[in-house]
């Protein structure tokens, strides 16, 4: 790829266009195309054998056994390096300059066609299971469509259009059901219509632009418009038709799109799941779910499903490739704190094994007193962080947050268990916790605790705080370059 200005716009234009970004990735060697797997659990195994691989390759799934020949399905592809700049820090800060380089958001607009439009199924023809739907995992509770899927919806109240990321099921050839966690912006939508005693109008596409699927799955805020977030982002308008069925604005250059209308689940529900959830276990069990009543399908001649299911969240790809990708949401909240009046942050991470929400670490220079207190409230209530954490460490600037053995270093040798802890409970979670109790879960209270462990230098007495064994780093590459010829273990460096 080329660099400075030329490099940015490939990566826009790749962004913004997913044949764009698989030509580019084979043209890389970052394809890996197969050919011939089984739906049924061996593209599931493949699919997470590749994140055994730090950066995992770009999966191209085509001649699927079963399935129609022109349909393929692809995976990893939002943790691609060609969207990638730099390691650790170095990764969350691209992603921080990438969300704020185009900060003035571009409208969408409205066009008269689109490649989504080359086939349109209505009535009788309406058929999901035309296409498709692996099983992903074992213990799965039937074939998942969606997973790195974009759900649009509109408030009923006013204009907003809003994308979101659920899992979608498939239940039967027009049937699918989606699984929206309380409190999302998807639910607080669909009971808006249901307590009008009107169906949700939904779209589900299940094949489309990178962009798209980053911004569905990101936090913005409420009536903040995905679309035009995703345009700002790539530098154009995202191109939409409208919906035949709900009127509802549909990706132009969409792959596979499901349009049609969900009732209330006293109306109708099905059993959906269970579905193994990227915390790494099947929280969710099987539980009555609202269904998409699926009137029209609109897909290319041959379409490509986006496909990114959750796997146990201590392999290695995981953790720079999940749906809910770790360093992006690092750089969300880093982007909060700093809004939010939080100073003197130096660094935000997720640690291997929490995915992308469940252990936050912020490095702070402390300022005044309290600051690490205003530091890890803000960390473990602020939009980004919300929904589904657990622990939230705060540590001094001189902790590497990249590496676990120093937040733990930071953990055994600067935190008080009792003085320098927090609990807050009452706490958004959601049905995939796999904490969360079984009465609970019966009585609809998806409310977890949190845990802030302020691993600092208690700032009243830092400076006569023991100081710390090391040498020098700037020394310490000094010694290195003198001797990296001559010594070959100097050369040989831990980590990515």
């Amino acid at each position: 790829m080329e660099d400075g200005g030329d490099r940015d716009a490939v990566r826009a234009r790749a962004q913004g266009d997913l044949r764009f970004f698989l030509e580019l990735a084979r043209e890389t060697g970052e394809l890996e195309v197969i050919a011939g797997a089984d739906p049924d659990l061996e593209m599931g195994a493949l699919y997470e054998l590749s994140l055994e691989q730090e950066d995992p390759p770009v999966l191209l799934f085509e001649a699927m056994r079963g399935c129609d020949t022109r349909h393929r399905i692809v995976a990893n592809v939002r943790s691609a390096l060609l969207f990638q700049d730099g390691q650790g820090l170095e990764r969350v800060q691209s992603y921080r300059r990438q969300r704020k380089k185009k900060h003035e958001p571009v409208a969408p607009r409205f066009v008269n066609s689109g490649p989504v439009l080359e086939n349109v199924l209505r009535g009788d023809a309406v058929d999901v299971a035309r296409f498709p739907a692996p099983k992903w995992h074992a213990g799965d509770g039937g074939n998942y469509i969606g997973t790195e899927c974009v759900i649009v919806t509109k408030d009923p109240d006013s204009d907003w259009v809003n994308l979101g990321t659920y899992r979608v099921q498939v239940q039967d050839a027009k049937t699918l059901s989606v699984s929206i966690e309380p409190g999302k912006d998807g639910d607080r939508i669909r009971r808006k219509y249901w307590a009008m005693g009107k169906p949700c109008p939904m779209a589900i596409s299940v094949g489309q632009a990178p962009v798209l699927g980053e911004v569905a799955a990101s936090t913005y805020g409420h009536h903040v418009s995905e679309y035009a977030i995703a345009g700002g982002r790539i530098g154009r308008p995202i191109e939409l038709v409208q919906g035949e069925v709900t009127g509802l604005p549909i990706p132009a250059d969409a792959e596979l799109v499901f349009e049609g209308f969900m009732p209330p689940p006293e109306e109708e529900a099905r059993d959906e799941g269970p579905f193994g959830e990227w915390p790494g276990y099947y929280g969710s069990n099987i539980r009555p779910q609202p269904v998409l009543r699926v009137a029209a399908i609109y897909h290319r001649d041959d379409p490509i499903v986006v496909a990114q299911p959750p796997a146990k969240p201590t392999k290695p790809g995981t953790y720079y490739g999940t749906a809910g990708t770790a360093l992006l949401r690092a750089a969300n909240l880093w982007d909060e704190l700093e809004a939010a009046g939080v100073p003197g942050i130096k660094g935000v991470w997720k640690l291997p094994g929490g995915g992308p929400r469940l252990i936050n670490v912020v490095a702070i220079e402390q300022l005044h007193a309290g600051h690490a207190k205003m530091a890890g409230l803000v960390a473990t209530g602020c939009g980004g962080a919300a929904f589904f954490g657990r622990i939230t460490i705060i540590v001094d600037a001189d902790i590497d947050i990249t590496k676990p053995e120093e937040v733990m270093w930071a953990l055994a040798t600067r935190w008080d268990p009792k003085s320098q802890t927090d609990i807050i409970e009452g706490c958004w979670s959601g049905y995939i916790d796999p904490l969360l109790p079984p009465g609970k879960r019966e009585t609809g209270d998806v409310t977890n605790s949190r845990l802030i462990l302020y691993a600092v230098r208690p700032f009243h007495w830092k400076d006569e705080f023991p100081k710390v064994n090391a040498v020098d780093p700037a020394y310490a590459e000094k010694v290195r370059a003198k001797w990296l010829d001559k010594l070959a273990f100097l050369g040989e460096r831990g980590g990515r």
